[in-house]
């Protein structure tokens, strides 16, 4: 037994020594895996048997170590190593297709190309598509990866990718210069590449780059001609159409603006004919404009710099033009007349209603004119509203004038002075005022009755002539006293007298003396003064002014001249009180007389130079030398003739009167900033100078004497004083002179506020009456401020009389009804083309009659702007004739003329319609608030809260909003309305027509301007809890438009596209099939556009070239740049080649097998398989480093390299056998040993068994 146990030993020894030997033979077979003999002890015994002795060892199996061997490179492709999991499967040969596995990566190929290990197994692979995917992974589907030495037939070129830059700085090529292939000098760059026709032969494609165009400001782009040879050959290119940046094909409207979504694409493309538009042929961008009426040439009135003079007063209706035009008969008037302010301008914009416009008085060249006129315009078409107060609170208010104490306090008046706006005055009637006023009507208004209640303050109710004695104390007005008559209204003032007069006026004043009715120091004081009101109306001009000195009839005047030539005169000294400085001459024309002298003279008043005692007469004379140089010895010095059968007698007046004045009525210059004058149609006559210093007397009388101021009967003409208004005068005594009022009103157009002053030198120290402050008042409120901003009593500063300081009321605004009430628009423009002497009026609004979905753009109709320009017909008094309906006739309107601007214009002519698309008005939109502003909150002045800086159109101001409380609605409203109330304070324009809108979604405010185009502009800074710290600038923009011009052949006829797509200058056969407001859009042919980034800007798809051998060859130029930097070749590319033979192998790391050919081609022939088992161990080695699957091993697993677990394949690498060789020595030692021991062990059983026997025997 021992023996047996002993040889089992040494069978496992020499297992274990050939199992070592086997690992250290194959040490350098690539892929070869080592193996290891596993051992078991043999044991036999009965359920009986215990302690017993085993019965030696016995080889249980030989396993495989499958470890990752040593990987090391390589420089054949074929040879493979898998980096990880896996087996190569490998399909045997013969009949057998057994399929087996291994990691020795060792191929090569066979004669037929197959990749092959040494034993001529087939590497498998999966096949693949075109895209180089797996297309089956089963190895059922799996081939033997075969290269082809040849692949596929020759292909010729269709594509051509042009990947180069072309110098942004290059020279621009003339269009001059006639392109020659031979000289560099025609062209600015060339590229080539070679191509192949459909055999395979190789052609040589040149590309020529000629630049033709650098930005500018029309066009922003570079652009490059191109031409195309082949082999020498042109090839041209096709028609290309144009595309946006992602090569959607685009379209144009008429307007040159490009869509790539008409309304109908099928329409356009059903086969329809169409004009052929090319991208380069749209024109330079326009922008579009208003209708546009242009004047008759003004050349006679306002050419050269020229002015003209305005007129409103309706006693100078007469010297008009419009007023010789309306006299019966017409007459011509004078060169140099005037024109008339009132009705000046009939307008209907966008047939929205006849509007007329008035101007106010002043001179004004043709620009002046023009401005005056768009402010009236925007005023009467705009959105302004008239102040309406409402009655017992707002119309009512109170002024007080006080003085100081010792202490410090002040003491106003017994009573304030109290004013009612809802009273009558100059300038409205008291239905009127309550109705509602315009701003610069109401504060002429608030004016007048002002200077009206401070004058009666001092005035007996019943008899204003009557001063009450403590009222003139109390006003410290004794000394500054003055009498005023003014007379009744004159019913025609247009027919007052053109022929000269002279009125007597009587005066009596306590404070001034006077001797035989004339002005004298050493008179009697109260004593009548008789003066002359000289009358004349020259010119149509009615005038008046006061003289101390009448010569009437002068039969007895002797007429010479002196050695200069100079008129002299000889008057009695009898008729000369003071020797005037001047003196004026009135001669009035009678049957069958001249007035040869005043046409002569003039009836201006002429200098006197020098007055001497004496004359021809005697020392009963002064000879009046005179500023006048004779012209007519037989007029000027024929004293016989004057007053004589054959000439008019002559009045002479003298001395301008320093005590008394006379004048028409009117509001001219006394509200600041207000250019409209209201007139009264009245003559007032009135103390000044030293005559205006009464006192009051109860005495003598003085200022309360009936006849202070008195007016003769008999005029010199022969006229009565009704004649003039004078028969009935209303007499009154005054302190506060109403042209220059002592206590002003004004309008702060930035803050929105009233403003009120005091004139320190009227009303302060020094002056007598001697007050310090003055204070402003409602009267009815008892906090707060009124409708028009002034505070209540109590709550009312004191202002200082010796400062600068105004009374400035809080803001408020008109909101009262609309001026007008409808149809209101904005934006007109009147300018004077200095050029062509000659006014523009144009509507406010761009855009021609266009359909819905006609143009890009315009979803809805889009109306055309109209205007329609003239005038009423004017009556003999100068207002608007009752039977003028104001009809329309082409763009003429009303039955009158304005010769000043040259309307109306008669047809069509001097009418440019609108054009283009409606502009874009300008729109800031504000931040979201900080707060929920659809909810109340309370807006207050901390931190001036309430208080918003506006821009609008160049008109700025400060707007505030009262405190309170708002939502966003309630406070967008009162933004809108404070806003439409700013006006420019130099020009007058006003802004009207912004819209506020409150966005309750996204809690923030939106302003827009009525006005659109390039001059309109908003901006608001506000609070940041309303958004509005920094809200954008919002600028309006004018729509530009195109004209497309159709391309033209060579001989100048334009050119269309055929239904089929050809090129024709003859569309008859398709004229009535050809597409309607949306047109495809074509490049120039070869042509490419960069822009200043140096990416191309077109072509962006494709280009055919047609003329190439075989059939059309397309070219891709999406790669060419144009930087600034030298030409470059960047990347040139072409698909076709010729056959290809095998020049290279690639296998990746994904086990893909690529064979490139010199053709260019690169093919995938496969992919190759990676194996894996559960089980490797249980693999069954059949040699050469190959194994078969087993039942142990399990199923075969197939997957791709680098994926799913499976390692990677690395080509040009091997990997080698995983024996390490120390290793494999030390066990080769150790069973040797083993074996030593177990021989020994067998040595020494054999030893005692022949002991045993020998002892037997």
């Amino acid at each position: 037994m021992s023996f047996f146990t002993a040889l089992t030993g040494l069978k496992g020894a020499q297992t274990d020594i050939s199992t070592t030997s086997n690992n250290i033979a194959n040490v350098g077979s690539s892929g070869f895996k080592k193996s290891r003999a596993e051992f078991g002890d043999i044991f036999s015994t009965t359920p009986l048997q215990t302690n017993v002795i085993g019965m030696g060892a016995q080889s249980k199996s030989i396993t495989q170590q499958f470890s990752q061997g040593n990987i090391v490179q390589s420089t054949n492709s074929l040879d493979m190593a898998v980096s990880g999991q896996g087996f190569f499967a490998l399909k045997a040969g013969g009949n057998s297709g057994q399929t087996v596995y291994t990691r020795n990566g060792a191929f090569n190929l066979n004669d037929s190309g197959y990749i092959v290990d040494s034993n001529g197994q087939f590497l498998l692979g999966y096949p693949v598509d075109s895209d180089g995917a797996v297309s089956d992974a089963t190895l059922t589907g799996a081939v033997k990866l075969q290269l082809q030495t040849e692949f596929g037939d020759p292909k010729e070129t269709n594509n051509v990718s042009m990947g180069i830059n072309l110098p942004a700085g290059a020279p621009i090529i003339p269009s001059s210069v006639t392109f020659d292939v031979n000289d560099p000098e025609t062209f600015s760059a060339s590229s080539s590449v070679t191509i192949f026709d459909n055999m395979g032969n190789p052609k040589s494609a040149t590309i020529f780059y000629i630049k033709t165009q650098d930005p500018s400001g029309a066009d922003q782009t570079y652009k490059y001609d191109t031409k195309m040879f082949v082999d020498g050959a042109e090839i041209k290119p096709e028609l290309t159409r144009a595309s946006n940046a992602k090569g959607t094909f685009q379209f144009i409207d008429k307007f040159g603006q490009k869509t790539t979504l008409p309304p109908d694409p099928a329409y356009i493309l059903e086969g329809k004919g169409s004009p052929l538009y090319r991208a380069d042929d749209l024109g330079a961008g326009t922008a579009s404009t208003p209708a546009k009426l242009t004047g008759l040439n003004l050349q006679t009135f306002l050419g050269d710099g020229k002015t003209v003079e305005i007129v409103t007063d309706p006693t100078q209706f007469g010297r008009t033009v419009e007023g010789h035009a309306a006299a019966s008969p017409p007459t011509t008037a004078p060169a140099g007349s005037p024109f008339w302010g009132n009705e000046f301008l009939l307008v209907d914009v966008d047939s929205s209603g006849p509007v007329s416009i008035d101007i106010p008085p002043g001179t004004y060249n043709g620009v002046q004119l023009a401005a005056e006129v768009e402010n009236a315009l925007r005023d009467a078409f705009g959105d302004d509203k008239k102040i309406q107060l409402t009655a017992d609170i707002d119309n009512k208010f109170s002024l007080d004038l006080k003085k100081l104490s010792g202490d410090g306090k002040s003491t106003g008046l017994l009573n304030t002075v109290e004013i009612n706006l809802h009273d009558a005055s100059i300038v409205a009637t008291a239905a009127e005022a309550v109705d509602g006023l315009e701003m610069g009507a109401f504060l002429t208004h608030a004016q007048v009755l002002m200077t009206e209640k401070l004058n009666a303050y001092a005035k007996d109710t019943t008899n204003t002539q009557q001063i009450v004695s403590a009222r003139a104390t109390e006003l410290g007005i004794n000394g500054r006293m003055f009498k005023k008559a003014e007379g009744a209204e004159i019913t025609a003032p247009n027919s007052l007298p053109a022929t000269f007069d002279t009125i007597e006026v009587k005066t009596k004043n306590n404070d001034i003396k006077a001797t035989s009715g004339k002005l004298n120091t050493g008179g009697t004081a109260g004593g009548e003064i008789t003066r002359y009101i000289a009358y004349s109306k020259v010119n149509n001009k009615p005038e008046v002014k006061v003289y101390d000195h009448e010569i009437a009839q002068v039969a007895d005047t002797k007429f010479t001249k002196d050695s200069d030539g100079n008129l002299v005169i000889e008057l009695l000294q009898s008729t000369i009180v003071e020797k005037p400085e001047v003196l004026r001459f009135q001669q009035n024309p009678a049957t069958s007389k001249t007035t040869k002298f005043l046409e002569e003279i003039g009836s201006n008043e002429v200098a006197v130079k020098s007055v001497e005692s004496g004359g021809s007469g005697g020392t009963a004379y002064y000879k009046f030398t005179l500023d006048h140089k004779v012209v007519t010895d037989a007029v000027m010095l024929t004293p016989a003739a004057y007053n004589s059968s054959s000439e008019s007698a002559i009045t002479i007046l003298g001395k301008a009167s320093d005590h008394v004045e006379a004048y028409f009525e009117n509001t001219a210059g006394m509200v600041e900033g207000v250019d409209d004058v209201f007139y009264s149609n009245k003559i007032v006559v009135r103390e000044i100078g030293d005559s205006a210093k009464r006192s009051y007397s109860t005495a003598t009388g003085g200022t309360n004497t009936d006849g202070a101021i008195a007016f003769g009967d008999t005029n010199l003409s022969g006229t009565t004083n009704a004649t003039y208004g004078l028969n009935s005068v209303a007499i009154t005594t005054e302190w506060i002179d109403e042209r220059r009022p002592s206590f002003k009103i004004g309008y702060d157009e930035t803050n929105q506020r009233l403003t009120f002053d005091g004139v320190n030198g009227d009303l302060g120290k020094g002056t007598g009456v001697g007050f310090d402050t003055f204070t402003v008042s409602s009267t009815k409120l008892s906090s707060g401020t009124n409708g028009l901003g002034i505070p209540a009593f109590g709550e009312n500063p004191e202002i200082n009389l010796t400062t600068d300081a105004k009374l400035n009321g809080t803001p408020f605004v008109a909101d009262g009804p609309d001026v007008r009430a409808q149809n209101k628009r904005y934006g007109m423009q009147v300018e004077f083309d200095t050029v062509a002497n000659s006014f523009n009026i144009s509507s406010g609004t761009t855009g021609e009659a266009l359909a819905a979905n006609s143009v890009v753009g315009v979803n809805s109709a889009q109306s055309a702007s109209k205007i329609a320009v003239g005038r009423y017909n004017l009556t003999a008094e100068g207002v608007k004739d009752p039977t003028d309906s104001a009809d329309y006739a082409f763009n003429k309107i009303g039955k009158g003329s304005n010769n000043v601007m040259g309307f109306p214009r008669d047809g069509v002519e001097g009418y440019a319609g609108p054009t283009g698309l409606v502009s874009k008005n300008a729109v800031s939109v504000g931040g979201e608030a900080l707060m929920d502003m659809t909810k109340a909150f309370t807006v207050t002045s901390l931190a001036n809260e309430n208080r918003f800086t506006v821009v609008s159109n160049g008109v700025s101001a400060l707007i505030t909003v009262p405190e309170g409380n708002y939502k966003g609605t309630t406070l967008a409203k009162a933004l809108e309305n404070r806003i439409n109330q700013m006006v420019n304070p130099v020009s007058g324009e006003a802004v009207g027509g912004v819209t506020v809108v409150y966005d309750a979604v996204a809690n923030n405010f939106t302003f827009s301007t009525s006005t659109a185009g390039e001059g309109s502009l908003f901006s608001i800074k506000g609070a940041l809890r309303f958004g509005l710290n920094d809200v954008p600038l919002g600028l309006g923009t004018t729509a530009m438009v195109k004209t497309p011009v159709q391309a033209k052949d060579d001989l100048g006829r334009p050119l269309y596209i055929s239904p089929t797509g050809e090129i024709t200058s003859n569309n008859q056969a398709f004229a009535d099939n050809m597409v309607q407001d949306f047109y495809p859009l074509y490049l120039d042919d070869g042509e490419l556009t960069f822009g200043l980034n140096g990416e191309i800007v077109s072509p962006v798809n494709k280009v055919k070239y047609t003329g190439f051998p075989s059939r059309e060859l397309t070219v891709d130029f999406s790669e060419a740049t144009s930087f600034d930097q030298p030409f470059q070749s960047v990347e040139i590319t072409q698909d076709g080649f010729t056959k290809g033979r095998l020049s290279n192998l690639e296998i990746d790391n994904y086990g893909s097998v690529r064979a490139g050919y010199s053709n260019g081609q690169n093919v995938v022939l496969g992919k190759i398989i990676v194996a894996n088992f559960t089980n490797q161990s249980g693999l069954k080695q059949i040699g050469n480093s190959t194994f078969i699957e087993t039942a142990a091993s399990g199923k075969v697993e197939l997957g791709q390299a680098s994926e799913d677990g499976y390692g990677q394949i690395l080509s040009g690498s091997l990997e080698r056998s995983n024996v390490d060789i120390t290793e494999e020595l030390v066990n080769l030692i150790t069973s040797q040993r083993n074996y030593q021991a177990a021989a020994k062990a067998i040595e020494t059983t054999t030893s005692m068994t022949q002991t045993i026997i020998n002892i037997r025997n």
